[in-house]
C-alpha cells in the first residue's frame, strides 16, 4: 500500500480529507494507508492569490509536497479547490505524483452522467474559472452565481469557515443560493474543501459533489493500487 502525502493549505478542509481517508477505508474493510502530512503557512498562500504571485504560490505548494516526499509519501493530494489554479507548476516542481482535483471531481461528474453544473467556490475559482477546463474536455456545461452571490460566498470562505466559524445565518444564505444555482443545472460542485461542512445535499435539496471526500476516496483508489 502507498503512503500518501496531504499538503494542507487550509486546516478544516485538510482534516476532514484526512479523516475521510481512514474513514472510506473502515467501509471497505480494509486498513487504512500510511498519511504524510504538512500545513505551509495560510498566510502566504493567502497573499501570493491576492497578489497573483502564481510563481510564489506553486513553490510553497511543491515544497510542502516536497516534504511529504522526504518524509516516504509516495504520491501526494491538495485539499483546496483554489491553489489548483497553479497544479501544472505545481506539479512540475514536485518530486512524487500529484492528484488533481479538479480531474476527479470532473470524472465524478462524467460516472453520475451530468450535463451541467454549478460552481460554489473562492473568486479566484471561480474567476480564474479552473474547473472549465476539466468539465468542458468532458461535454459538461458550468454555470455560476451572480457577482452578488459570488461575493457573499467567497467573503464567508475566507473569514468564517476556513476559521472554524460555522455560523447558522451564513448557512442558511449559502444553503440558499446552492438552491438557486441548482434550478439552472443538474448537480452544484462544492469548490472549496469548507463548504460541505455546512452544505449537504439533505439541505441543499440539490446534487452536491463533495470535492473533498471525492479526493480522500481518490487517494485512498491510489494508495491501495498494486
Amino acid at each position: 500500500m502507498k503512503t500518501i502525502g496531504i499538503c494542507i493549505p487550509t486546516i478544516e478542509g485538510g482534516v476532514v480529507c484526512h479523516q475521510e481517508i481512514g474513514r472510506e477505508a473502515t467501509r471497505r474493510g480494509i486498513s487504512h494507508p500510511e498519511i504524510v502530512t504538512h500545513t505551509p503557512l495560510y498566510a502566504g498562500i493567502k497573499q501570493a492569490v491576492k497578489s497573483n504571485s502564481f510563481d510564489s504560490l506553486s513553490t510553497v505548494l511543491s515544497d510542502s509536497i516536497n516534504r511529504t516526499a522526504k518524509a516516504g509519501a509516495e504520491f501526494a493530494i491538495i485539499p483546496s479547490n483554489t491553489p489548483h489554479i497553479v497544479y501544472d507548476e505545481t506539479v512540475a516542481k514536485s518530486a512524487i505524483p500529484v492528484l488533481s482535483i479538479l480531474e476527479v471531481s470532473a470524472e465524478h461528474c462524467v460516472k453520475q452522467g451530468y450535463k451541467r453544473v454549478g460552481i460554489l467556490g473562492t473568486t479566484p475559482t471561480v474567476e480564474r474559472r479552473i474547473y472549465d477546463g476539466p468539465l468542458g474536455r468532458r461535454i459538461i456545461a458550468t454555470v455560476y452565481a451572480s457577482p452578488a452571490d459570488q461575493e457573499f460566498v467567497h467573503d464567508k470562505i475566507q473569514n468564517e469557515l476556513i476559521c472554524g466559524m460555522f455560523r447558522d445565518d451564513t448557512r442558511e444564505r449559502l444553503v440558499q443560493i446552492a438552491k438557486q444555482l441548482a434550478a439552472e443545472c443538474d448537480a452544484i460542485i462544492l469548490g472549496c474543501t469548507e463548504l460541505p461542512l455546512v452544505m449537504t445535499e439533505e439541505n441543499c435539496q440539490a446534487r452536491c459533489v463533495d470535492t473533498t471526500r471525492l479526493l480522500s476516496h481518490a487517494a485512498l483508489d491510489l494508495a491501495v493500487q498494486e
